[in-house]
């Protein structure tokens, strides 16, 4: 998927810029706009797909954390690649989480604590940062549900970080955040496993997203079929 404005590629540049977001009128510096000059907040870009993922998790019953996914990510209201998916990964997890734990009257509390942190993420934080949204939106999970803070309980949660963006640099440099994000979760539920935390099932994906990827890496990602 190109701009949201006129469908125009996506251009990535190694110095920032103030622009003006083509949808709120509000002024940010970004690294990113479009061929033709189109630049969308992260906020506007977002904000449609996170109200659905939030009513999609409110609503499922499943212990699977991709299924959950899944069904938020097929919808249109999702773009290919975006800091929406930074939100999700933390959600389908805190979902299929209290589903697991019998602790739905949680669920709410939860959402909102990792929409507060995880849509902080800006997008291309793969690049521009060294640290892939979907791995920090692992942690922000983690660091949700045990409470932890700067003072406590924090290398748990970094070392899921990590351990996410190991497994996501493992497969390529260019960016795919439909990859990214099952990456992350299927770390996270093992990971989750390894420290008796929960029983998740691992997710074994196949990709249905590549005809939507302009820079897909076809068989060399291990989401293809």
């Amino acid at each position: 998927m190109g701009c949201l404005i006129c469908g125009a590629p996506i251009r990535y540049h190694k110095s920032s810029r103030k622009l003006k977001c083509s949808v709120c009128g509000a002024v940010h510096e970004t690294e990113t706009a479009c061929a033709r000059g189109h630049f969308v907040c992260d906020t506007c870009h977002s904000g449609g797909a996170v109200a659905l993922a939030r009513a999609v998790c409110m609503r499922a019953d499943s212990t699977d954390p991709w299924e959950i996914a899944l069904e938020i990510i097929r919808t249109p209201a999702v773009q290919m690649h975006g800091p929406e998916h930074h939100v999700i990964v933390g959600f389908a997890l805190a979902a299929a989480y209290c589903n697991y734990k019998n602790k739905r009257s949680y669920l709410p509390k939860l959402l909102e604590v990792i929409e507060k942190r995880g849509i902080r993420i800006p997008g291309g934080t793969c690049g521009y940062w060294g640290a892939c949204g979907a791995a920090l939106g692992a942690g922000v999970f983690l660091s949700s549900v045990l409470g932890s803070t700067p003072l406590k309980g924090g290398g748990l949660c970094n070392r899921l970080t990590a351990r996410c963006l190991n497994a996501i640099a493992d497969v390529s440099d260019i960016r795919c955040c439909k990859r990214n994000l099952g990456i992350a979760v299927r770390e996270t539920t093992l990971f989750l496993r390894e420290q008796g935390l929960a029983d998740l099932p691992a997710p074994n994906i196949i990709c249905e997203f590549s005809p939507r990827n302009r820079e897909c890496i076809g068989s060399a990602c291990p989401w293809q079929s």
